[in-house]
């Protein structure tokens, strides 16, 4: 009679079939809407205002206007 060998695996693969799944909880604080309204608000005045300045670069440029001077 032979004697077999158990099976051992040499890898770190598991088969999805024996993973186990889990799902921890974090609880964090509550973010602060203050600070976060006011971030939002200086982003949109600060996109306003370079939208602004490229309008105002664009309109400046005309193909009629004689080409600026070095």
């Amino acid at each position: 009679m032979s004697r077999r060998k158990r099976y051992q695996r040499r890898t770190g693969y598991v088969p999805y079939a024996e993973r186990r799944f889990y799902v921890d909880a974090v609880h964090r604080p509550e973010p602060d809407l203050g600070i976060l309204t006011e971030l939002f608000i200086r982003l949109a005045l600060e996109r306003v205002v370079e939208a602004r300045e490229q309008r105002q670069r664009e309109a400046l440029r005309s193909p009629l206007a004689p080409p600026p001077h070095r």
